[in-house]
């Protein structure tokens, strides 16, 4: 089943959901969704940026609680959760405002700062300020790419016998050109060749 089977099924708590797992998929599709009319997309804003607060804040606590003891007995998430601390010390609450942007550590990066200590006030604060954002900024821009897909495929199918015609001829001219730069034997080429089949 498609992304968008999946919300014209189950509505806002598939988006709810889908969120926690693929984050902007969701959330472009029901954007298009919201532009096409099937959803409202101050509720679409209003689901995603609550589905990313939510499970930002969970592996936050999970960090902070049981961190400790799942980072001792793995070395190599030792690595990654070094690198976090790197990062936390590079760039401070700029790292928790914005690490939905770095893809494959967004869960990673909420438990390594409940790991870390970090103020769980000053988390939950600015991670509620950054999920609507981040929300906002995503869904806006699915739907004004929708939008805009929307009026390329008007205008194809306003001029469609014309885009035939373009396309057609460009094929034609791209096949004349490649047939031109094949290369082709010449007789000192064919000579060697009928000179070993005629040997006895």
């Amino acid at each position: 089943m498609s992304f968008q089977e999946l919300m014209l099924t189950y509505g806002y708590p598939i988006l709810f959901v889908g969120v926690m797992l693929e984050s902007e998929a969701f959330l472009i599709m029901a954007a298009y969704l919201a532009h096409r009319g099937y959803f409202s997309l101050p509720i679409v804003i209003g689901v995603a940026a609550l589905s990313s607060f939510t499970i930002a804040q969970f592996c936050f606590y999970i960090g902070h609680r049981y961190g400790s003891g799942f980072i001792a007995k793995r070395p190599k998430w030792q690595q990654r959760f070094t690198r976090v601390q790197t990062l936390l010390n590079r760039y401070g609450a700029g790292l928790v405002f914005g690490y939905r942007a770095m893809y494959g550590l967004r869960g990673f990066i909420p438990a390594s700062l409940g790991l870390a200590g970090y103020s769980r006030s000053r988390f939950l604060a600015i991670n509620a300020i950054s999920a609507v954002i981040w929300a906002v900024v995503v869904a806006l821009a699915g739907n004004s790419i929708a939008h805009t897909a929307e009026q390329v495929y008007v205008q194809i199918r306003q001029h469609d016998k014309l885009v035939i015609l373009v396309l057609l001829g460009v094929g034609t001219l791209w096949g004349l050109y490649r047939l031109y730069q094949k290369p082709k034997l010449t007789k000192t080429e064919v000579q060697p060749t009928a000179d070993l089949v005629t040997q006895p």
